[in-house]
């Protein structure tokens, strides 16, 4: 509840101050349009260049990839620093020929000449006096002008004749092809400045921006910014051109430096080439190599069969031994069993045999005698096929040993052909080495000389300008949205601040919060600053009621006062005595307040000088409503305050009427309200909004503890509309007042009321 009292208190504030806000804002926008008015507008355009991609790009092409001498993988910021450098810039300026900045002067701003320029000025470089200088050109005529710097003359002079400026000399032509096609007012007021290099680098520098696109895509931005829209534009397509030209002159120049080293270093490699030729050439005829790697694969090739064979020889030698030993010690195969792995097939076919043999006579020995023929046939067929077994064995060894020995010999021979070897095969790979490396180099030598005729003449670029700049007709800056936006907020801002500052600064009480924070006395009652009587009547009815409610004992005598003049005391005093009349009462309302002039039906001197003040107050009371006042001729009114029988006027008052309402002043600026204190039941202390100062605001606490006045309470007086009767925001009884039911004339009607 208490934070909706505080943004209510605040929107009403606002609301009230909106005249000021208003009209700070429309300042603000009037101070934003002149300052846009008479600025200086900035141009700015935009091209686009593509390098060259290696990966991606037209020289990743077999027809193309080789036109750039030892290319390497382009930087894009290296090559977005080239476009900004100071190289390029000045081949842009002389290309542009923007040797002279010439401006219109007006009264509050200059105009950039550029398309539009109707002079043409000639001067030797070697005049530094002339550089970098603002020279004021005033032309009366169409054939004469006069040069001023800061107000100075300089010289006067003639279009088309030589002047003479510092020693320097000046020629001011009329630019005739310009004239003829524009109409163009010659006289007028200008300023020139010749620039130098160095300035014209720094100041484009300043306007100039080349950025990549984006760190993984080979595209490059160039944007430039000028006063004339015609300017810029130019500016960024001609450093465009200027950058392909120089990639295409710097890369033939390359080549063609590539080329003359090519051609030295293929007349010394020609000559190394055929040197190692004719070396390799006779150390092959001296050595009667054919192909080393052949032959010594051959020869090993040849050991490795003969070491087969020899060691075949010697498992038959071994397995004719073991038949040998087993022929001579055996028993026909009765008690030894054979053993052996002879792969003679004659002889295993004589084994069989003798085997067979052997078991027919071991057959024929069961039936027959020794001495039987039969017998004796079987062991004669056994003794040959022995000795013939025995005679094979024999010759079989004769063999083996010689075709041993043979083999033997071969593989001596053939060992001794790789003693030489390694020192053959060493000279001869180094020969062969010196052979490549002279080769490769002439080829390599020789396909780089082809490159290189070929990047030499096609003078062609891969880095290709893929959006020129075109003129932008609406300037960059000033920025018309974001300073209109700025200034507009910036004048809200200040109507706000001076809004809501005035409180502060005017030390004012505005609402019943204020008062609540600077003393402890209660606000029984607010008075709105309604318009209607009828509203006024019912919130006094109000207050009536609240006092009737508020006070312990009856209160039969009221005493009105505040801090200081126009707070409404009088007003209180008037509207209340108006709602106790008509709620049945006899008021008597006391005009005490010396600032106060109004009628009165008794004056308070007179009464003191009655001799029956009782009598004379009983008359009174018969009238109704009545009032008492000091008397126009009081000088003092303190006087009567304090007189003896002030207290039985008062015993008497009280005794005719129901209630008295004393209407005393500034309690800050006089001490009449602190003497009426004594009579007082009640005291309303009347604090106005807008008007009472928020340092007189403890007074009421300071006044009641001096004088031991406990029934204090304060009225708001001048509370805003939406104020109920205690003085809280909440505007609930306009919903009542205004019954419509169109959205739009229910906010209407309420910013109407909220903004009072």
């Amino acid at each position: 509840m208490k934070e909706m009292q505080k943004i209510k208190r605040l929107v009403i504030v606002l609301l009230k101050g909106s005249p000021i806000i208003i009209g700070t804002f429309l300042v603000a926008l009037f101070i934003a349009k002149k300052a846009i008015d008479y600025s200086t507008p900035m141009y700015q355009s935009m091209a686009k260049i593509k390098l060259d991609d290696q990966k991606h790009g037209l020289s990743a092409n077999n027809l193309y990839e080789d036109l750039d001498v030892f290319a390497t993988e382009n930087k894009i910021e290296t090559e977005a620093e080239i476009l900004n450098s100071p190289l390029l810039i000045e081949k842009t300026v002389e290309k542009l020929n923007l040797d002279v900045q010439l401006y219109r002067m007006g009264r509050l701003k200059q105009t950039l000449l550029y398309l539009d320029n109707p002079f043409v000025f000639h001067y030797s470089s070697h005049d530094k006096q002339l550089m970098d200088r603002k020279f004021q050109l005033a032309v009366h005529s169409t054939t004469t002008f006069e040069i001023f710097e800061e107000e100075q003359l300089l010289t006067k002079g003639e279009f088309g004749k030589q002047v003479q400026i510092d020693g320097a000399h000046l020629i001011i032509d009329l630019n005739d092809s310009i004239l003829q096609q524009k109409d163009l007012h010659l006289i007028d007021n200008y300023q020139f400045e010749i620039k130098s290099t160095e300035k014209w680098i720094a100041e484009i520098k300043k306007n100039l921006d080349v950025k990549a696109v984006d760190k993984e895509i080979a595209v490059l931005r160039v944007v430039f910014k000028s006063e004339d829209p015609q300017l810029s534009a130019d500016f960024a397509n001609t450093l465009c051109e200027v950058y392909v030209e120089d990639y295409i002159q710097t890369k033939s120049l390359a080549a063609q430096k590539t080329l003359e080293f090519i051609d030295k270093r293929m007349d010394d490699i020609d000559s190394s080439l055929s040197y190692s030729e004719r070396n390799l050439e006779s150390y092959r005829i001296d050595h009667n190599v054919v192909n080393t790697l052949q032959e010594t694969e051959t020869g090993l090739r040849e050991i490795s069969k003969l070491r087969l064979q020899l060691i075949n020889m010697e498992m038959e030698e071994e397995s004719l031994t073991e038949l040998e030993e087993y022929m001579s010690n055996g028993d026909y195969y009765e008690e030894t069993s054979i053993n052996f792995g002879f792969g003679d097939l004659l002889l295993t076919e004589l084994v069989k045999k003798l085997k067979l043999y052997t078991d027919e006579k071991k057959d024929l020995l069961l039936k027959y005698t020794p001495n039987d023929q039969r017998v004796i046939n079987i062991q004669e067929k056994i003794d040959d096929v022995e000795n013939y077994i025995k005679e094979a064995i024999k010759r079989n060894k004769q063999t083996i040993e010689t075709k041993r020995a043979n083999i033997e010999r071969s593989l001596e021979e053939l060992s001794t052909q790789f003693e030489d070897i390694p020192t053959r095969e060493k000279e001869m790979r180094i020969l062969e080495r010196d052979f490549e490396i002279n080769e490769n180099v002439y080829t390599f030598l020789a396909q780089k000389k082809i490159e290189a005729q070929i990047a030499s003449s096609a003078l062609i670029s891969f880095h290709r300008v893929i959006q020129p700049a075109t003129v932008n007709k609406e300037p960059v800056s000033p920025n018309r949205v974001l300073i209109t936006f700025v200034s507009g907020l910036l004048g809200l801002m200040i109507g706000l601040l001076i809004v809501l500052g005035r409180k502060s600064l005017t030390g004012k009480i505005t609402s019943k919060a204020d008062i609540e924070k600077l003393t402890s006395t209660p606000v029984i009652a607010a008075i709105t600053n309604a318009k209607k009587q009828n509203n006024h009547l019912q919130e006094f009815a109000s207050l009536a009621t609240a006092i009737q409610l508020n006070t312990q004992k009856k209160a039969n005598t009221i005493l009105v006062t505040s801090s200081v003049q126009k707070e409404g005391k009088s007003f209180v005093c008037e509207n209340l005595s108006t709602v106790y009349t008509e709620m049945g009462y006899r008021v008597l309302k006391m005009n005490l307040n010396s600032h106060s002039q109004v009628e009165n039906d008794l004056y308070l001197k007179d009464l003191l000088k009655t001799e029956n003040v009782a009598g004379e107050i009983e008359k009174l009371s018969q009238k109704g409503m009545v009032s008492i006042g000091y008397g126009s001729d009081i000088l003092n009114p303190i006087l009567l305050i304090n007189h003896k029988k002030m207290s039985l006027v008062m015993e008497c008052l009280k005794a005719h009427f129901d209630l008295i309402l004393i209407d005393t002043p500034g309690s800050v600026i006089s001490i009449e309200a602190a003497s009426l204190l004594t009579y007082a039941d009640l005291g309303l202390y009347v604090v106005r909004t807008g008007v009472s100062k928020a340092e007189y605001i403890p007074n009421v606490d300071i006044l009641g503890q001096d004088l031991g006045f406990e029934n204090f309470k304060i009225v708001l007086n001048g509370a805003h509309i939406t104020t109920n009767y205690n003085g809280n925001f909440n505007g609930s009884r306009l919903a009542y007042e205004n019954e419509t039911k169109s959205p739009l004339k229910r906010l209407k009607y309420l910013l109407k009321i909220y903004s009072r």
